[in-house]
């Protein structure tokens, strides 16, 4: 059977024997099985489709220097679409190129094990296969660069806008209260003083961790006994002393004993009420509600305001998304780097639990997150 046949006859099997051979390849990395598998099913296509097409001696000289075949330009081909996912999951290049390697190894393997006999054509079909494998990984090579610098002009852009911001009022405020004109606003001056720093403060942790997380591969923590319902009433606490003008609620179950690790928790927390605060409508209540669901705890930060965007949600816990990006259906300042819902997604995952959210115009935002009492 040629190549090109037998790997468009064979995608499962080389997936299942990719997966094992990627995770051979790296066994410091934790790979799950959807990460592994994730596009490759499609890229395996294209590399038969692209082997199967006629190639003249001067289309495979362009291929050779590293030229993209006109017959098979599409805006965001299978490799670039596969690269696109690893950048959102935070994988490194050397992991994508890795991927591929192992992908190469795995089809000619498989394909030397089955039942063929060897023949001339055999030595065309692997340099057509080589070809395809080396302009899959290039594309996907530029494509993940593209992304990666898109990302970094995005998050300097929005780290010097939004440090400013906070920064200026602070200045700002501090004038006014050394001028000493206004002595009767001085508690007003020190609290809008409190929320310009606790704002900064939330950027600075944010950044921390998301170094820790390109670093590490994950946030790490640090679980101890604790009561879920004293986290929860003294983040609420710390809100209020920082935005007294806003209302907040606490509904809980009582005593929620179990295994967390208590800081990360909170940053959770305060993440997701300082979005509450932040996109929600003033006038209205900000709900945290904490209850046990069999062997877990569940909370639930709610708020009243505008829906998110529909095409906003799927990307909603990505790194350097931002409700100013115009897919939130009304204009909002933002007052963060776009890192809190990706920190807390990753603190959550940490804790073996799950975090979404709903929302919709009539009922609100919800985020709902999942923790087991135990660490699994």
């Amino acid at each position: 059977m040629r190549l090109a046949s037998f790997i468009l006859n064979n995608i499962e099997p080389i997936s299942a024997e990719w997966e094992k051979f990627a995770a051979n390849l790296l066994p410091e990395e934790e790979f799950s099985k959807s990460v592994l598998r994730d596009g490759i099913a499609n890229i395996l296509k294209e590399i038969s489709s692209d082997m199967s097409r006629f190639q003249s001696a001067v289309q495979q000289q362009e291929k050779s220097e590293g030229e993209q075949d006109n017959q098979a330009q599409v805006k965001d081909n299978a490799a670039e679409i596969h690269a696109l996912a690893r950048v959102r999951m935070g994988l490194s290049s050397r992991q994508l190129i890795s991927e591929f390697r192992a992908l190469r190894a795995t089809v000619l393997r498989l394909w030397d094990e089955s039942d063929h006999n060897l023949c001339k054509q055999d030595i065309y079909d692997i340099t057509r296969f080589n070809e395809a494998i080396d302009q899959a990984l290039t594309e996907a090579a530029v494509r993940y660069l593209e992304k990666i610098e898109q990302s970094r002009e995005l998050f300097l852009g929005i780290l010097g806008h939004d440090l400013r911001t906070p920064l200026g009022a602070i200045s700002g405020t501090a004038q006014l209260i050394s001028w000493a004109k206004f002595p009767d606003r001085n508690a007003e001056f020190a609290n809008q003083i409190l929320v310009c720093t606790g704002q900064m403060s939330h950027m600075i942790t944010d950044l921390i961790e998301l170094t820790r997380v390109q670093l590490g591969g994950g946030i790490s923590i640090n679980p101890i006994e604790a009561d879920m319902q004293q986290i929860c009433s003294q983040v609420l606490a710390e809100m209020k002393a920082i935005y007294p003008e806003r209302v907040f609620q606490l509904d809980s179950d009582g005593e929620l004993l179990g295994k967390w690790d208590n800081a990360k928790m909170s940053q959770v927390l305060s993440n997701l009420l300082g979005n509450a605060v932040q996109h929600g409508k003033s006038d209205s209540a900000i709900m945290l509600k904490a209850k046990k669901v069999k062997n877990s705890v569940e909370l639930q930060v709610h708020n009243k305001g505008s829906a998110i965007s529909a095409k906003l949600i799927p990307i909603l816990f990505d790194r350097f998304i931002q409700g100013k990006s115009g897919l939130i259906a009304d204009e909002r300042q933002s007052t963060s780097l776009g890192l809190g819902l990706y920190i807390a997604k990753e603190i959550i995952v940490a804790h073996g639990g799950t975090i979404n959210v709903t929302s919709s115009d009539t009922e609100g935002t919800t985020f709902t997150v999942c923790v087991p009492i135990t660490q699994v």
